[in-house]
């Protein structure tokens, strides 16, 4: 029995639906023939030339990632240019483009509740719950850890469970401050930390917070912030849902990249 892009479509759209998705977000099937047959998908956080040649050398067709490669406009299809290259590579290589971004973001076990999971918190609930859900959907997580702790123990446990990058983590309190309560917002977050419910907590774990984000948090006594590697924050999610398809596509082949598109190279020690 074959199975079509657009049964993996369904499955995919059915764990994160596109409901959940933020307005300005674009997820969903990029480039494909929704009738051509899938035996292997591959799942990688961003489409870049390296995850599609991976994908493309694991004979994959279908390359699915957690960031859409159509977000900004892409004015041409032009081989030699950077966004329209890669689309037009996948197309000419018959490797088909999905993403589920914010949706996978706020849907149950999604992204955020993968990283929650992984710090090991407690008593989760959505620290944006969605608009139109009655359960466990939302952006960001709210929780309590299984035992106070200082802040500084807090920071060294995550970056021992996340993967490693030259981003590393930054964290913006005193080391020995206790914390017990946590809120959370995978990949970039700053635009969350003025939120009552994350000013109740005392930290909060995101992305890509800005510096002058950072220092008004600080001046105001805000929580304690843990600044991570946009990357390694959402990584985590992709062997999960990679788990979650095969469960219900079980003749497919998924797999995982560990190519690290973190944008950071190295870090020069001051």
């Amino acid at each position: 029995m074959t199975t079509s892009l657009q049964q993996i479509v369904d499955v995919a759209e059915r764990l994160w639906p596109p409901s959940l998705a933020e307005a300005w977000d674009n997820p969903g099937l990029a480039v494909g023939d929704r009738t051509a047959t899938v035996t292997h998908v591959h799942l990688a956080l961003d489409v870049t030339a390296e995850t599609l040649a991976e994908a493309r050398r694991s004979g994959a067709q279908m390359l699915f990632t957690h960031h859409p490669s159509l977000f900004r406009p892409v004015r041409t299809l032009d081989a030699a240019s950077a966004a329209g290259g890669l689309l037009f590579a996948a197309a000419r290589d018959g490797i088909a483009l999905f993403s589920a971004h914010t949706n996978a973001d706020s849907a149950p076990g999604g992204v955020n509740a993968v990283l929650a999971d992984l710090i090991g918190l407690r008593e989760q609930r959505p620290l944006v719950p969605a608009d139109d859900a009655n359960g466990d959907a939302g952006l960001g997580r709210l929780g309590r850890l299984p035992a106070g702790t200082t802040l500084g123990e807090f920071a060294s446990d995550i970056a021992r469970v996340l993967p490693s990058t030259a981003s590393q983590v930054r964290v913006s309190g005193d080391f020995e401050r206790e914390v017990s309560t946590v809120s959370l917002c995978s990949g970039a977050g700053d635009s969350l930390l003025l939120l009552p419910q994350v000013q109740a907590t005392d930290v909060y774990v995101t992305a890509d917070l800005r510096h002058h984000v950072t220092l008004d948090a600080r001046a105001a006594g805000l929580p304690a912030v843990v600044n991570l590697s946009h990357w390694a924050s959402e990584w985590v999610w992709l062997p999960v849902a990679a788990r979650q398809l095969a469960e219900r596509l079980p003749q497919v082949r998924f797999t995982v990249s560990d190519l690290r598109t973190d944008p950071w190279d190295f870090t020069i020690a001051q």
